[in-house]
């Protein structure tokens, strides 16, 4: 079984916030509007899999670090 990590809800907006960067600035890097960027954020929709590893290349993240992130908002 492959493990697909895809980012999504309170991780992604963390991320996101303690990178210093706005809704404006992922969805611009992305090439995704505004309201599916908060739509992942608020667990809504997921970034794919392409999408995550593009984030996390743009907030210069691993995704080791990402999913163990991850793991700690979600528990």
């Amino acid at each position: 079984m492959i493990d697909v990590f895809k980012l999504h809800g309170k991780a992604l907006t963390i991320l996101r916030i303690v990178n210093g960067k706005s809704v404006t600035d992922i969805a611009k890097a992305l090439g995704v509007s505004i309201s599916f960027v908060t739509a992942c954020e608020k667990n809504r929709k997921k970034l794919s899999e392409a999408r995550t590893k593009q984030f996390l290349e743009y907030i210069e993240t691993n995704e080791i670090d990402a999913k163990a992130f991850a793991q700690l908002i979600e528990n």
